[in-house]
């Protein structure tokens, strides 16, 4: 299963829903109020937390540029924009286009990048602040989503993002900062780091060259050459750039990502066995399910997080190689033409490596050292309980470990 699912924009919209129009209103294109609550309901049931798509750097309108819909959040607050919930420098104010509404916005100026498409929100303003406070909680306890993706992330002054989540207590949220790197990690620091980021350079530098043969920048690039991993969401390919006519930024090209099945594999593969969190886009899911399950199965099995270490062995034009330490254990990571495992001497100190996941091009090693014990009620590590190493074997090519008179699985689950 995925722990995390990433849902996009759910409110009263425009198309996909990035121009929304009404946040209150959760019947959009992609469905009725009442079958988002069930969806959401049967991920809760099957364990996995729901992401919200948020859109609150700007609002499409009712009629006019300058008349809004009602957002009824019910306990959490009714309130009624209009002009002065606009930015003042937004172009209601400059533009012919506007009509009647040109020149009525009163909010303050626009402390992020512009959006000229819509309507962008005066964040500085307290009463724009106290609306999105009430819709974000209003999404948590109302809808029950667990998580927030943040839209159009630089359209504001990142401190902003800390406010609300401060407010909202969600249990992840991230930005989509479209941006170099540098900048991305002033967005975070700006939100005290109570925030996460789409990782756009690791996705510009490292897997996107994957796609031509290339792997010397998947050492160091992006939010994970930075220290910055405790903070990456990793990814491939989006809604932004998938099988559109008008961008070339899909992985490998305009509609190329299905089919380069060897080099997207390699690219999630790197996604699944570093670390930050990484998101599986679901068309590659929809076709290469088993493939991607083993990989999250390594992943897994070793307990590689977002703040695991890596150590780089190397990192060439044809090939790339990494150990990368988990909580349950190390798993190599090995991209291109060097995919064969001939290092395990200088892995022996650390005992056997199982082959986890493999197919042109890469491969993933797992050996679990530290597995946790499933107690029924939690999972706890070995060394919380101070106990010894046990005795590991595989059989039917399954990794077991034998201890105290149990066999537990590489996962800790008691099979004997």
């Amino acid at each position: 299963r995925s722990d995390l699912i990433w849902l996009p924009p759910s409110a009263m919209g425009e198309g996909a829903g990035y121009h929304p129009k009404q946040y209150s209103n959760q019947n959009s294109n992609w469905g009725t109020r009442s079958e988002l609550e069930a969806l959401i309901s049967a991920l809760h049931n099957a364990g996995a937390k729901v992401i919200a798509d948020i859109v609150i750097n700007h609002c499409s309108n009712k009629s006019t540029w300058c008349d809004f819909y009602t957002m009824d959040f019910g306990s959490y607050g009714v309130f009624q924009p209009d002009a002065s919930y606009i930015c003042a420098d937004d172009e209601v104010n400059s533009s012919d286009d506007a009509g009647a509404c040109k020149g009525a916005a009163t909010g303050s100026n626009d402390d992020g990048d512009n959006w000229s498409g819509a309507r962008d929100w005066a964040h500085d303003m307290p009463k724009v602040q106290e609306m999105f406070k009430a819709y974000l909680l209003w999404m948590r306890n109302v809808m029950k989503y667990d998580g927030f993706r943040y839209d159009k992330g630089d359209g504001f002054n990142n401190w902003h993002h800390d406010n609300y989540n401060k407010a909202a207590q969600p249990y992840i949220a991230f930005m989509e900062s479209y941006n170099s790197t540098e900048t991305i990690k002033y967005g975070i620091d700006q939100a005290n780091k109570n925030l996460m980021a789409l990782d756009f350079g690791t996705r510009w530098d490292a897997i996107c060259p994957m796609a031509g043969w290339n792997y010397k920048k998947c050492a160091g690039s992006g939010l994970l050459g930075i220290g910055y991993s405790k903070y990456a969401i990793t990814f491939i390919d989006s809604h932004d750039w998938f099988l559109r006519p008008d961008n070339e930024n899909e992985f490998g090209g305009r509609g190329n990502s299905i089919a380069l099945k060897d080099r997207l594999l390699q690219a999630n593969a790197y996604i699944l066995g570093m670390p930050g969190i990484p998101c599986i886009f679901y068309p590659h899911w929809k076709v290469y399910k088993e493939e991607l399950k083993a990989m999250i199965n390594a992943r897994k099995l070793a307990g590689v997080h977002n703040e695991s270490v890596v150590s780089d062995e190397y990192a060439e034009d044809g090939g790339y190689q990494a150990t990368i330490r988990g909580k349950y254990g190390y798993l190599i990571l090995q991209l291109g033409n060097k995919t064969t495992h001939t290092n395990t001497g200088d892995y022996s100190w650390l005992g056997d490596y199982q082959l986890a996941a493999k197919g042109d091009g890469f491969a993933m090693w797992v050996n679990v050292t530290d597995p946790p014990i499933t107690t029924g009620v939690e999972d706890v590590r070995r060394d919380d309980v101070q106990c010894t190493k046990g005795e590991k074997f595989v059989k039917d090519g399954k990794l077991y470990i034998r201890y105290g008179g149990q066999v537990y699985d590489a996962f800790g689950r008691i099979v004997k």
